[in-house]
């Protein structure tokens, strides 16, 4: 279990870590706001689309081999990257090599823990994997800012490389092959078929897009906080990571509300009140001015309400699929990630530019979880009588 959860945080660090650099990079290497955006759309772009290639990979070949596949790409974008950081094009390339690679550590990560357990236990260890997926694109950015701060925005590249060796030495030493079955040939006509049978899915589409849309929301925050806090109010890096604790925190704030409160709702109601929460964030944000307590307090609203949903999307989504664990996983991942990487990146350009449309945004999404969520109760998938409980911990 620490394993996986030390894959799949390779995954989530290259998302953010480099957040609070963008406007370091985008003034020392002359580059603008909307081009600098591009480094984060690469990496979402191919963390997304590779996972449709590592799942089904992974449940014919096995775990193991796909992981040292994927991560020794995932090394060579990062060794690109700390090479050529002074050249923008190159940055570009290392990064969406980045991504490519980096789909493996999301697939495998919750493939390994569905292989490994079973019943409560799975749940269980889980729920330790969706509290550090919530917690560390949060977390991420802390780290980053301070490096950059003291070492410069080239030195999160340097890292980033360090953390990659490490992972990959002790996978190459330790991870066993978990695949609970004999492997068998990697047939793409089959592959193509069954994502195509997953896509109508109800089940699989609605279960999975609670979490598609809150992580685009998370996404789009961090994609604009850094210029909003750095540019408009005077912010330095440092600052800026230093106070992106306080959302973390409200990721386990989520994650203890929801071992309590899954205990006594279901999971219909759970997740309209985290719905509710992100549709309180954008009210909140749409009518009061830009200051750093209304900023940070929205956002952290908006964490809470993630640290609430996430677990129970992921957990809705897997439960059905034992021998199909590394596809669902991987076709869930790979629309979150293109979502996030080409809306997340048109919608900072053109719309999300300030904390105003940043409310309105989250009142849309609101909007469309709550609409997913009701068609859902509706519709035959869920049984139509009542949800059981869905424990976390």
């Amino acid at each position: 279990m620490l394993l996986a959860i030390m894959i799949i945080a390779t995954g989530q660090v290259g998302v953010s870590i480099y957040l609070p650099a963008l406007p370091a990079i985008s003034e020392s290497l002359l580059v603008s706001q909307a081009q600098v955006q591009t480094l984060v759309t690469l990496f979402l772009i191919g963390f997304g689309a590779s996972q449709l290639f590592y799942g089904p990979l992974s449940d014919a070949i096995g775990r193991r081999p796909v992981f040292l596949f994927g991560q020794g790409i995932y090394l060579l974008g990062t060794v690109v990257c700390f090479r050529f950081s002074d050249q923008f094009e190159w940055l570009e390339i290392g990064r969406l090599l980045q991504g490519l690679g980096a789909g493996s550590a999301s697939v495998l990560g919750r493939s390994v823990l569905r292989d490994s357990y079973e019943g409560a236990q799975f749940t269980k260890a889980l729920s330790y994997l969706s509290i550090t997926a919530s917690i560390l694109p949060i977390v991420s950015p802390v780290i980053g800012g301070a490096i950059a701060f003291h070492f410069g925005w080239q030195a999160v590249f340097s890292f980033v490389l360090v953390y990659l060796c490490a992972i990959y030495i002790l996978g190459w030493l330790i991870l066993p092959e978990t695949l609970p079955y004999k492997k068998k040939s990697f047939n793409a006509h089959v592959i193509i078929k069954n994502y195509a049978r997953l896509l109508v899915n109800p089940q699989v589409i609605s279960s999975a897009s609670y979490n598609w849309f809150t992580y685009l929301a998370a996404v789009v925050t961090l994609s604009i906080l850094p210029f909003i806090l750095q540019n408009q109010l005077g912010l330095t890096v440092a600052e800026y990571g230093a106070i992106m604790i306080i959302p973390s925190a409200g990721l386990l704030v989520g994650s203890v509300t929801l071992n309590i409160l899954t205990r006594y709702y279901s999971v219909s109601r759970l997740l309209s009140l985290s719905f509710l929460i992100i549709a309180l964030c954008g009210v909140w944000l749409s009518i009061m001015p830009l200051t750093l307590f209304n900023v940070v307090s929205a956002f952290t609203c908006l964490t809470v309400a993630q640290g609430l949903s996430f677990p129970l999307s992921i957990r809705l989504l897997l439960s059905p699929h034992k021998h199909q664990a590394g596809a669902v996983s991987a076709l869930s991942g790979s629309i979150q990630m293109v979502l996030s990487g080409v809306f997340g990146g048109f919608l900072v350009q053109s719309w999300v530019t300030d904390h105003h449309e940043l409310g309105y945004f989250y009142m849309t999404l609101a909007a469309i979880l709550s609409t997913v969520l009701f068609y859902s109760n509706k519709c035959s998938w869920n049984g139509e009588r009542p949800e059981p409980s869905v424990s976390v911990a």
